[in-house]
């Protein structure tokens, strides 16, 4: 019984332990480390699918979550880690879906229940802004009744609108952290 206890004491302390942690979207991580990529590669890769990308050379593997929302009527921005393994880097790519129409300028627009709102930029670039611009949302998916919109063109859209789009962009991120040691 004691050991039950400790148990659920355990699981409840574990829960969202993610949650509080702020990732400084101005300072990037490409390196990874021994036991980040054992994890990765032993815990987390299964729950991942292999994807080909054009541009990935042969040393390099792009995994996308099985949980991505795979829906061309809306703005999807799909995130991919992609792994190089001759550097032992990884790097998170961003893979806006068709709804985009080969824009990669978007400006984010999130709004909470106070009126409180913020946009984040992204203008096609390096490595960096990819991350950048990511983890600026993530910071902000942890944050309770937010409202995301999304604009590129001349187009506004909703953004983010479900609880499956959140989660898959949220935990492919919080996967990305741990290869790197962010977390």
């Amino acid at each position: 019984m004691k050991h039950l206890a400790l148990l659920i004491l355990f699981t409840l302390l574990s829960c969202g332990q993610h949650k509080e942690i702020y990732i400084d979207p101005n300072k990037p991580k490409f390196e990874t480390l021994d036991q980040g990529r054992m994890f990765f590669k032993n815990v987390r890769a299964p729950y991942y699918d292999l994807i080909k990308v054009p541009q990935a050379t042969d040393d390099m593997i792009v995994y996308q979550i099985g949980k991505a929302v795979q829906d061309t009527t809306k703005a999807i921005i799909q995130l991919h880690i992609v792994f190089h393994e001759t550097t032992q880097n990884a790097y998170i790519m961003l893979s806006p879906n068709q709804t985009f129409d080969g824009y990669m300028h978007y400006k984010v627009k999130w709004t909470d229940d106070t009126g409180l709102w913020n946009e984040i930029r992204y203008q096609q670039g390096s490595m960096n802004e990819q991350f950048k611009f990511a983890t600026e949302i993530y910071n902000t998916l942890k944050k309770d009744n937010i409202k995301y919109e999304i604009s590129f063109g001349d187009k506004t859209l909703p953004f983010l609108t479900t609880e499956e789009e959140r989660e898959a962009f949220r935990i492919t991120l919080v996967d990305y952290y741990r290869l790197v040691a962010l977390f």
